[in-house]
This record gives structure tokens, C-alpha cells and sequence, in this order.
């Protein structure tokens, strides 16, 4: 009896230290977490149906930034700029015409008044000529006297040349008057059209530049994913033309086990570790975390029959790696193989 107390108090501390051994290595899987390197892809499309007409890249295909992808029309950016241009030409005519209309009812206006000052003109020269002749009649008699000449500028005909000339005054008012209203509406006939038609001009410029993104180009260098339309297809509006991605993966998604969920946060950062190539290393930035808890794809999983439950979390990494497309990489804490528990039970400042 005696002897089997000794061996079970000697058998404790091995259980102790292979029971230690366990949970560390669990604690080590359990810090550590998978998740796959994404390219930024950016989906190229038109807020605006068009028509293609080129294609210059083929999917998988290299390109640098600037380079020519896809030429493309648009049907009704020419039909409204014809229509704009018509509008244009329809109010400068429209405004020509009545600057025209305008011009010639002056020049009738002063037709009617040469015509009636001429009259009275006309009228006054000949009452000036029997004036002057009847004062060379009087000048020719001996016997004339100095009362007579006197009342030669008192005559009939004298009052009736000073009513004229008061006439010309009366009928020249009105006419002038008229021409000078007519002269301000000629000056300002063109502003308010000057104001439409600069509207519309403004319109026409702002299609050209719409015509300037008919031809697209590559935005940065990178890759052709699919693409999406055919040469002569007519595309609707914000449809996808070309899948676009950048040359390297810029972001890791990856999915951290519920047990450690609420022991990530943002702005921390992890170490990504190539699946295929241990050696190629990078590190990264914390930039969003999920929401919820969601089922761990399979393919992230440390043991992928037995379904597991976690969070998704999103990792910046410099765009100078090495990972591929969709390649499954290993994410820890940098300080995971010095204490593989710190990041678990230290709290976070």
C-alpha cells in the first residue's frame, strides 16, 4: 500500500508537465490564425449607357498606368450636343433678327421725321422768299418810310415762319424721343439672351469633357481580370466593363477564432506569414474588423472537418510582397514565438 502512494505522488508532476505541454500548444494554435492575401480590385464602368467600340487588353494581361484599355461612344452625348448647338445657332438668329427688326424701325422713324421737317422747311423757304420779295419791293419805292420796313417784321408771314419753326420743335420731340428708346433696346436686346446662351455653352463644354472619357485607361499598373462586354455591345449604365486588379496583394482577410475575438482590436499589428513560402514574411496593420460571428470557411480552418465559428477581420500589408492572389497565409502577434500567451492575459493600455 505503501508503495503505490510513492508512485502515484511520483507519476503527479510528469501528468502536471504533460498536461502544461497540451494547453500550450493549444494556446499557440489557438493565437494564431489563418486567412488569404486579396488584390484591390476595382470594377471599371459608365454612369452612362454607351456602345463599345475597341477592346486593347486581354484578361490576365499586364498593364501600366495610362494605358488604353477600352475605346467607347456614346449616341446620345452627340445627339444633345447637336441639339444644344442647333439651340445656340436658333437664339443668336432669334436675337439678330430682332436687333434687325429694331434698326429698321428707326430708320422708318427717321424717314417720317425728315419727311415731315422737310414740309415745314419746305414751307418756311417759301414764305422767307415773299418775305424777301416784298421788302425788295418796298426797299424800291422813293416814298417809302422807315414805319413801313418796320412792319415788314411784324407781318403775317413772319409770324407764320416763327410758327413753323416753333412746329419743327414740336413734331422733331416725340421722334427723337422714340429713337432714343429704340437705341436702348437694341443695346440690351442681346443680354438676356447672352445669359441663355452662355448657359448653353457652358452645357456643350461639359459634354466634351464627357467625350474625353470615352476612351479609358488603366488607373494604376496592375492586372486585367475578366472582361466584361464584347466589341459592338451595347452596355447599360453603371454596368461592369473590365475587372481591374493592382499588380500585388495590398490587403489580407482572415478570420480570428470567437475566443479570441473580443482580443483583437484595431490599429494592432500581425505578422503574415506565406503558407507556401515560410520565409516570405510581412507585417500588417489591423484596418476593420467584423461585426459578428460567422463559420470560418473550410479552407481557413486549422482543421477543416470540424466546424469552427469566428470573426472577420481585414489587414493592411505593404504593396511590396511577394503573396499571390487568393494564397492562404498564416497571421500571428510578431511576439508569438517569445511568449505565445501575452497577447492572450495582457491587457491591452
Amino acid at each position: 500500500m505503501l508503495r503505490r502512494i510513492n508512485l502515484l505522488y511520483i507519476a503527479i508532476p510528469f501528468l502536471c508537465w504533460g498536461l502544461w505541454g497540451i494547453f500550450k500548444h493549444i494556446s499557440r494554435s489557438t493565437a494564431t490564425f489563418y486567412g488569404f492575401a486579396e488584390n484591390n480590385e476595382t470594377s471599371i464602368n459608365l454612369d452612362h449607357p454607351l456602345v463599345v467600340n475597341k477592346i486593347y487588353v486581354k484578361p490576365g494581361q499586364f498593364v501600366t498606368k495610362g494605358t488604353l484599355m477600352l475605346e467607347v461612344s456614346r449616341i446620345a452625348l452627340d445627339f444633345k450636343m447637336n441639339e444644344l448647338s442647333s439651340n445656340i445657332t436658333q437664339i443668336e438668329s432669334s436675337n439678330a433678327w430682332r436687333v434687325a427688326e429694331l434698326r429698321a424701325r428707326m430708320e422708318q422713324i427717321r424717314s417720317e421725321k425728315a419727311e415731315k421737317v422737310g414740309n415745314l422747311v419746305s414751307n418756311i423757304r417759301i414764305l422767307e422768299s415773299e418775305l424777301a420779295m416784298n421788302k425788295r419791293l418796298i426797299n424800291g419805292l422813293q416814298t417809302v418810310q422807315s414805319s413801313d420796313t418796320i412792319g415788314l417784321k411784324n407781318s403775317p408771314a413772319q409770324a407764320k415762319i416763327n410758327a413753323l419753326r416753333e412746329e419743327i420743335n414740336l413734331v422733331t420731340q416725340p421722334y427723337d424721343k422714340e429713337l432714343s428708346t429704340l437705341s436702348q433696346e437694341i443695346q440690351l436686346a442681346g443680354k438676356p439672351k447672352e445669359t441663355e446662351i452662355g448657359r448653353l455653352k457652358n452645357e456643350v463644354n461639359l459634354y466634351k469633357k464627357e467625350q474625353g472619357r470615352l476612351s479609358i485607361y488603366a488607373p494604376t499598373d496592375g492586372l486585367i481580370g475578366n472582361i466584361h462586354c464584347k466589341e459592338g455591345e451595347n452596355i447599360a449604365d453603371f454596368t461592369t466593363l473590365i475587372s481591374f486588379y493592382e499588380q500585388n496583394p495590398n490587403m489580407v482577410v482572415g478570420y480570428v477564432h470567437e475566443s479570441l475575438s473580443l482580443k483583437i482590436n484595431i490599429g494592432d499589428s500581425l505578422k503574415v506569414i506565406s503558407s507556401l513560402h515560410p520565409s516570405e514574411q510581412s507585417m500588417g496593420v489591423i484596418s476593420g474588423l467584423g461585426h459578428r460571428i460567422i463559420e470560418i470557411p473550410e479552407r481557413l480552418r486549422k482543421i477543416p472537418e470540424l466546424r469552427t465559428y469566428g470573426r472577420e477581420v481585414l489587414i493592411e500589408i505593404p504593396r511590396n510582397n511577394h503573396f499571390l492572389q487568393k494564397e492562404k497565409v498564416l497571421l500571428q502577434w510578431p511576439d508569438q514565438a517569445l511568449n505565445p500567451f501575452q497577447s492572450m492575459f495582457t491587457e491591452k493600455k
